[in-house]
């Protein structure tokens, strides 16, 4: 009996927390994330680090260290996603976090940037 070539509908798309959510859980499937403050600043010293992301209730002075010590060697991103969204990621529930493959950390950027997190040059006004 031939088959029949009807369309399907197209799958919803993802809101954009969760499709952020999913590439980060990809890269942590496929072993290319790394997470914990001691070891993304050591991913990023080795230079294996591609993206460091920091959760949306990570404390203002993890987020200022993490700045201070590797911001001139990795790019260091905020995320939408809190400590407790990430945590099913990991053993217990971590507020950095870095992608060290440079597709997988081009999926994120993408990601964050549908998040709006990412801020454009023409979008910023003096």
């Amino acid at each position: 009996m031939p088959k029949h070539n009807t369309p399907r509908p197209p799958k919803p798309a993802l809101p954009p927390e969760d499709a952020l959510f999913q590439a980060i859980s990809l890269a942590r499937k496929a072993g290319r994330l790394v997470m914990g403050f001691d070891a993304v600043e050591e991913a990023a010293v080795k230079g294996k680090a591609w993206l460091a992301l920091t959760a949306a209730d990570a404390s203002p002075k993890t987020v200022q260290r993490l700045r201070n010590n590797i911001g001139d060697l990795v790019d260091v991103l905020p995320t939408p996603l809190s400590m407790d969204r990430l945590a099913p990621l990991g053993r217990r529930p971590v507020a950095v976090c870095a992608v060290t493959d440079r597709n997988l950390a081009k999926l994120c950027y993408d990601r964050l940037d549908a998040c709006g997190v990412i801020k454009h040059e023409e979008e910023m006004t003096e």
